[in-house]
């Protein structure tokens, strides 16, 4: 097969998919199969379109194959969980439509997960999908139905938990469903009368104090008066 030819198959059956247009996606699909019978990445999109096309049993088949020339296929791994778990929705993520992850300064921010659970809760999440905050002592883990995704980060866990116990409240979702870099899109949609106007994500993690102008006293003013949540730490 000419390579140039190849390509603009496989580029065309990529803007077919974007556009949803499944059937054709699935047509260019297989006749780039019809010459490259063993291709994985193509042998994947054709998976998702027959999905997407309603055409699970096809779909389920085609993952197959790719594992058995790549056994360790995480793309394939991934799709025949989903589809074995949930065969009336398939691969259709039905929260897409309904989120943004545009940040709102010091209100909501993506952040990486760590210490996160195993691969194959991930293969069970959708990006968008609503998760849980849950707090302990130390740490903010994140949860879906009981069921351990992964942890907020130490500094964001340590601001969070004071922010939390003071009456902040949050909307959570995926923003990354990869097991190799999870995140999450945390959104405050709550404050505390205590603590009006105090950022959940300030723009400067340091928390500088404002500087003193000629004639101030050098004595520092209690932190609290400019972030209870530093103030705390004492």
């Amino acid at each position: 097969m000419n390579n140039d030819n190849s390509h603009d198959l496989q580029q065309n059956a990529i803007k077919a998919a974007i556009a949803k247009n499944w059937h054709e996606a699935i047509s260019l699909n297989q006749e780039i199969l019809e010459l490259l019978p063993d291709d994985i990445p193509t042998l994947n999109r054709l998976g998702i379109a027959l999905t997407m096309a309603k055409q699970n049993k096809k779909a389920i088949e085609n993952f197959k194959k790719v594992l058995t020339i790549d056994p360790h296929n995480h793309i394939a791994k991934n799709n025949l969980t989903r589809l074995k778990s949930n065969k009336k929705q398939g691969l259709a993520n039905p929260y897409l439509q309904t989120v943004s992850f545009i940040e709102e300064p010091g209100k909501s921010k993506v952040v990486p997960l760590v210490s996160q659970g195993e691969p194959k809760v991930f293969s069970l999440l959708n990006i968008g999908e609503p998760v849980e905050l849950t707090t302990s002592k130390h740490k903010v883990k994140v949860i879906k139905d009981k069921v351990f995704i992964g942890y907020l980060p130490d500094n964001i866990s340590h601001r969070l938990l004071k922010l939390i116990s003071s009456g902040y409240k949050y909307k959570t979702v995926m923003k990354s469903v990869n097991p190799k870099n999870p995140q999450v899109f945390v959104q405050e949609v709550h404050t505390s009368k205590r603590l009006h106007g105090i950022p959940s994500f300030p723009l400067d993690e340091k928390e500088h104090l404002p500087s003193l102008s000629a004639g101030e006293s050098s004595e520092s003013p209690p932190l609290e008066l400019y972030d209870p949540l530093v103030g705390d730490e004492a």
